[in-house]
C-alpha cells in the first residue's frame, strides 16, 4: 500500500481529515475510512498516511486534496471528476479517474481482484484497496482512464516480463486485451 511520503507532516494531515470531515476521534475518522481505530493509530504512530484515505475524504466530504494535503488553499475546494463514471458497485469510494487538483494526475483504483499468471485465471472483486496516482496525459494514451483498475498479478510463469506481485494496468473497456509494448 502507497503511503504519503512527508513523515513530518503526518499528524497534521490526519488532523485536516478530522476537521474537514468534522470529526473529533480519531475512532470516527476510521469509520468514515472504513478502517479499524488501530489502523488509524498506527497511522499516525508511524507517521505514515496511506493515500487513499486522502482521496477518500477528499471526495467524501468535497474537500481540497492540497488542503488535506499540504494546508494550502481553500479546504471546500472538491475534486474534479475526469468524467462521468458507471459503478457497478455500491461502496463509497473515490471512483476510477478521480482527478486530484493542480496536478493533472488521475487516481486509479486498486481493486480486490486478482490475475493468475499460471494457469490464466481472473479472480474479481469489487472492493477498493488503495488507489494510485498516475499522469493524466500517460492514462488517456493507454485507453479510458474511467474504466481502468489495478490488479496484482499471482504466479511466475510470465517471467521475467510479468512477475509475481506486480500490479497489472486493466482498461476494462476493452474487450480483447491487445498486445502492447511495456512502455512507461
Amino acid at each position: 500500500m502507497n503511503t504519503i511520503p512527508s513523515e513530518s507532516d503526518s499528524n497534521a494531515i490526519l488532523d485536516r481529515l478530522l476537521s474537514g470531515a468534522g470529526l473529533h476521534r480519531d475512532a470516527q475518522l476510521a469509520a468514515l475510512l472504513g478502517v479499524s481505530p488501530q489502523a488509524v493509530s498506527q497511522a499516525r504512530r508511524k507517521r505514515k498516511i496511506p493515500e487513499g484515505w486522502v482521496v477518500k475524504v477528499s471526495q467524501q466530504c468535497g474537500l481540497s486534496m492540497d488542503w488535506l494535503m499540504f494546508g494550502k488553499g481553500d479546504e471546500s475546494t472538491p475534486v474534479a471528476s475526469h468524467a462521468p463514471v458507471a459503478s457497478s458497485t455500491s461502496q463509497a469510494s473515490t471512483p476510477a479517474g478521480a482527478a486530484v487538483p493542480d496536478l493533472d494526475l488521475l487516481c486509479i483504483p486498486l481493486v480486490a481482484a486478482s490475475l493468475s499468471a499460471g494457469v490464466g485465471s481472473l479472480q474479481t472483486e469489487a472492493d477498493v484497496l488503495d488507489y494510485f496516482a498516475f499522469r493524466s496525459d500517460w492514462l488517456c494514451r493507454k485507453g479510458n482512464p474511467d474504466k481502468m483498475v489495478l490488479m496484482k498479478v499471482y504466479g511466475d510463469s510470465m517471467e521475467p516480463e510479468i512477475c509475481h506481485g506486480d500490479m497489472a494496468l486493466i482498461d476494462q473497456s476493452m474487450p480483447v486485451a491487445k498486445p502492447t509494448k511495456n512502455t512507461c
